[in-house]
């Protein structure tokens, strides 16, 4: 496979491009009933991409496999588009082709990590579903942009540390938490489980902040007993050593 950082546009990635808007229409420019100015709006939009944002390209055997838009930021990459070849390979392959595009572009550029916010309109959920199946290193927050991050490690090794707190939650000021696999389903969303030494408490996100080297994490935490308090969550996504971070 080969990892390449485009220098301009070319025609084959805006072919691809153009298939996918008209395959998967991320965005509501593949609603337009107009056949040239549906082609015009959506060829506008590839070459704002391609002048605002670092393209980075997958290749195998000579065929597109996976495009990615970062947007720089002065310490992270913000994904502002990104689309894979799925006639041509499987789930597992293009999440790899992904993250061998994001290695190359930290090294590349000095950044500490990647975010995005699912910014497609169509099939949200099915897309949030499909990253969360094969993506083991991505975290989808529950904060309303809906913003993912990208760890160095499986999402699970991920290590928080609670860093701000109210009268509620002061006890659990400097502890360590972790995700665990269960969401609960509430009247206004879903709720991400979290373990705090050994006790089982549900997150609540509100809002996520990206800061130069970690990710800060505000929402209400509550526990068994039905108490809910404030809380800050940070974690370092691209730790290896994620026990270490905290």
């Amino acid at each position: 496979m080969k990892i390449t950082q485009l220098k301009q546009p070319n025609d084959e990635l805006w072919q691809h491009f153009w298939d996918f808007f008209i395959s998967s229409k991320p965005y509501d420019l593949g609603d337009i009933r107009s056949p040239y100015l549906k082609r015009k709006k959506i060829e506008d939009l590839y070459y704002y991409y391609c002048e605002n944002c670092h393209v980075y390209t997958a290749t195998e055997n000579n065929k597109l496999k996976v495009a990615v838009f970062l947007h720089e930021e002065p310490s992270f990459f913000d994904v502002t588009f990104i689309f894979g070849i799925s006639k041509d390979f499987g789930s597992a392959s293009l999440i790899s082709a992904t993250h061998c595009i994001f290695d190359q572009a930290l090294k590349d550029h000095n950044k500490n990590y990647i975010k995005s916010e699912i910014r497609r309109k169509h099939k949200v959920n099915s897309y949030k579903k499909w990253i969360e199946r094969y993506d083991k290193t991505a975290i989808i927050f529950n904060d309303p942009p809906n913003t993912v991050v990208w760890c160095k490690s499986n999402r699970m090794d991920v290590k928080f540390k609670v860093v701000g707190a109210n009268e509620l939650t002061s006890h659990l000021m400097g502890k360590e938490a972790s995700l665990t696999q269960s969401y609960q389903k509430q009247e206004h969303g879903l709720m991400r489980e979290l373990k705090i030494e050994d006790k089982k408490y549900l997150l609540d996100e509100k809002s996520v902040d990206f800061l130069p080297s970690f990710v800060l994490i505000h929402g209400l935490l509550s526990d068994n007993k039905e108490n809910v308090g404030s809380i800050a969550l940070e974690f370092i996504p691209q730790n290896e050593k994620q026990t270490d971070s905290v």
